[in-house]
């Protein structure tokens, strides 16, 4: 019976070990580095939307273009990836972000709907 204890206090935390190690997903690159960049982007578009009052409506304009552009780009990128059996990561791409306007195209309408009467 002494040796039951032993094997079980020495093998639990190998099982347990082991299940973690196999439990653990293994984590898409092409996943990660489109959620990095995104949130890169995000962050660099509120900054800016944070700043719009000190800049002139072209140059406010030009610099939501440039960030739409890099967008684009995100979401072609998006489009290709394989999300393999990630289905959390494939509904916030194909079901949100590339389905609905962002917050620079939201943006960008609002400058163009108030510079029209101006």
């Amino acid at each position: 019976m002494k040796n039951f204890s032993v094997a079980k206090r020495i093998g639990w935390p190998l099982l347990l070990a082991a299940m973690a190690i196999a439990c653990k997903k293994n984590e898409n690159p092409c996943i990660r580095s489109l959620q990095l960049r995104d949130a890169d982007l995000l962050h660099r578009v509120d900054s800016v939307v944070g700043i719009r009052q000190n800049l002139t409506l072209r140059a406010y304009r030009s610099t939501l273009e440039a960030l739409q552009e890099e967008e684009q780009q995100l979401f072609g990128e998006a489009r290709d990836c394989d999300y393999g059996k990630d289905l959390q990561a494939y509904n916030y791409w194909h079901r949100g972000r590339l389905k609905f306007p962002g917050k620079i195209e939201q943006e960008l309408q609002r400058v163009t709907r108030d510079s029209v009467g101006k």
